[in-house]
């Protein structure tokens, strides 16, 4: 009976510790993995990751399902997408037309002022859209009133749609830098005609728009090229090198040590360094009283662009 009685009150006492003591203050495994699936949670039919640069973002479908290829969406067009695609061709007609009835004569926006005595220089930027960078340049444009012109890859068109509407609908030119950034001097006539109109395909069905001239991968050309890009080539007169030097402070001096009326600027839209040197570069050229105009602004004053042509700067 003793016996029994000891064990009674051992219980008890286990009971009494078990009621008062607090609960572990270190989370459970469980809680974790259920706070991870609900940031995931948070994005439905969009992209995650898109912070950390180009081919590293990764497309959340609509039933939160993340795929296993950065860059790429592994699934068929969400139903979201195949909806408003029609809308979006149905759109692209009229926006188009908006456009058209929104430019003076001379090819600029309405209410843009370009006075033809004054210097002028075309930035463009290349292997867009990327929109933390682009958005930058964008924004220290639209402080300054310039426009640039942005050589966008056809196959990343569809991954940044806001960016490259934001381009058309502020004045920014959209130039063509092939579907999947070929070297076109390694292609035949039919896959050359493919790259560029692919390109133009895609970026029209994102914004409406379709270029009018086309940028080369590398300036790299030969006479089947220059035979099958039924359009201007834009060269540079000024390579900044940032896809290299990824430099900040050298990507500004290699503009503004040589820089003159009438320079096309070559730059890339990838990467954080270039935004922040594009932000200086286009302060500095405005205080200076540059014009900063697209490349087709440039050349209507500096004797036209014909199709087939390559041009590197348009000088007086």
């Amino acid at each position: 009976m003793k016996k029994f009685l000891q064990l009674g009150m051992g219980i008890t006492a286990l009971a009494l510790i078990t009621a008062f003591v607090p609960a572990s203050p270190f989370p459970s495994m469980a809680y974790e993995t259920a706070a991870a699936a609900e940031e995931t949670a948070q994005v439905r039919g969009g992209w995650i990751d898109e912070n950390l640069g180009p081919g590293v973002a990764r497309w959340v479908d609509e039933n939160g399902n993340v795929s296993s290829q950065p860059g790429k969406q592994e699934e068929a067009p969400t139903e979201k997408a195949t909806q408003s695609e029609a809308e979006t061709q149905s759109q692209a007609a009229e926006q188009t037309s908006g456009q058209q009835e929104s430019t003076d004569s001379g090819g600029q926006p309405a209410g843009r002022v370009i006075d033809p005595s004054r210097p002028m220089v075309a930035l463009t930027f290349d292997d867009g859209p990327y929109a933390p960078v682009g958005n930058q340049i964008m924004d220290s444009l639209a402080q300054y009133g310039g426009k640039a012109t942005f050589f966008v890859v056809g196959n990343r068109a569809a991954y940044y749609p806001d960016e490259l509407k934001r381009m058309a609908a502020e004045g920014h030119e959209i130039g063509n830098h092939t579907y999947e950034h070929k070297y076109l001097n390694k292609l035949n006539a039919q896959q050359i005609q493919s790259q560029i109109n692919r390109c133009n395909d895609a970026i029209q069905a994102v914004c409406g728009v379709r270029p009018a001239l086309v940028r080369l991968p590398g300036g790299n050309k030969n006479s089947t090229v220059l035979q099958n890009v039924h359009a201007p080539m834009i060269m540079w007169s000024i390579d900044t090198l940032d896809w290299k030097t990824r430099n900040t402070a050298k990507t500004i001096q290699a503009v503004m040590s040589r820089v003159r009326d009438g320079d096309i600027v070559l730059m890339h839209e990838l990467y954080p360094q270039s935004g922040a040197a594009a932000a200086e570069i286009i302060r500095i050229l405005s205080e200076q009283g540059y014009q900063l105009v697209t490349v087709s602004e440039l050349a209507s004053y500096r004797g036209g662009m014909v199709s087939g042509g390559v041009y590197s700067q348009f000088y007086r």
